[in-house]
């Protein structure tokens, strides 16, 4: 995930903008931008679609597919489990509920 922030970072730079050039033109914040290029945040795939689409570039460029379902699921868990509202005790029982459907699916 931390590659996605790379390669958003080059681009920024490469097109001359400031953060708060690409935030203002997306509708974010620049702080968001800024916890995307350092891999602190990973954004969801409708708004990584944006950034691709704002850079001329295609999905392919950052490593994910238009299809990439577990990529979503994964960006979404990720904030869940960066959450410092989120109770210790909800994230290890998203986990192991992670853990079960992870072992069903791979049984099938």
């Amino acid at each position: 995930m931390e590659d996605i922030g790379r390669k958003l970072r080059t681009l920024r730079k490469g097109k001359k903008l400031t953060q708060q050039d690409v935030a203002d033109r997306l509708g974010l914040v620049r702080a968001t931008v800024s916890n995307y290029e350092v891999g602190k945040r990973t954004p969801h795939l409708s708004l990584l679609k944006k950034f691709a689409e704002f850079y001329g570039v295609t999905l392919d460029y950052f490593g994910v597919s238009t299809n990439d379902e577990i990529f979503e699921l994964i960006s979404r868990a990720r904030e869940v489990f960066n959450n410092e509202d989120i109770s210790t005790q909800t994230k290890e029982d998203l986990y192991k509920e992670f853990m079960r459907l992870y072992l069903n699916l791979k049984e099938d």
